[in-house]
């Protein structure tokens, strides 16, 4: 999910190569998953994040369950369950064992016992309770083939008065300027996330202006 966003993340996880054609594929068999973590965690990355923005501007609580979707390394998820924590979670979710493994791994290393990975499906998040305050996509939306259905998918998993919280490269500024088909806007988001039965109701200008952030209620 970055390259100076979150590109990479975003490569391996929701790259859906049967659905998205050549130009994903040749991304996702671009280096292993460990490679990928390692440049997911590079110090200058994650400070380029503004994560402690994100999760101020989420304003989450303790006791809260949030929805990492597309979790990669897991950088976010780890600091989200500091956030909701003790009584809160974290699903952090992805499609690769590797990175569940991974997340699993540095949770240990930090102690942070409310992190629970979750091994995903192409077309669902397959979480396993409708209880989700938050779900968050950060830098993962624009790799997933049908957008409009796993944005429904996701809602199905969110509280009544939860939200989805959403944060996408620009398609005229972000790394993805040249290739359409890496490329959500917000009105195509909000589109999808009408039918879903969900709105804007916040959106923030804090991160860097390649990127756009919203989110979503019923």
């Amino acid at each position: 999910m970055v390259r100076h966003s979150r590109f990479t993340t975003a490569i391996v996880l929701f790259t859906f190569v049967l659905t998205t054609g050549a130009v994903v594929a040749g991304q996702l068999s671009s280096r292993p998953a460990d490679d990928w973590i390692a440049r997911l965690e590079r110090p200058d990355r994650i400070a380029g994040l503004k994560i402690d923005y994100i999760i101020s501007k989420l304003a989450l609580k303790p006791g809260q369950v949030v929805a990492d979707l597309g979790a990669g390394a897991g950088v976010i998820s780890l600091p989200m369950a500091k956030a909701v924590a003790p009584s809160g979670k974290v699903y952090a979710v992805d499609i690769d064992q590797k990175f569940m493994d991974h997340i699993a791994m540095r949770a240990k290393e930090q102690h942070i016992a409310n992190v629970k990975p979750i091994l995903g499906k192409f077309t669902d998040p397959a979480l396993p309770a409708a209880d989700v305050d938050v779900a968050l996509f950060h830098d993962v939306l624009h790799h997933i083939q049908d957008r409009a259905a796993y944005l429904k998918a996701t809602a199905k998993y969110v509280k009544p008065g939860g939200r989805i919280a959403i944060i996408e490269l620009s398609p005229t500024t972000g790394s993805h300027k040249d290739e359409p088909e890496l490329q959500v806007t917000k009105e195509q988001a909000k589109t999808w996330l009408a039918a879903a039965g969900f709105k804007p109701v916040a959106e923030f200008d804090g991160l860097p202006e390649d990127r756009w952030f919203v989110v979503y209620g019923r």
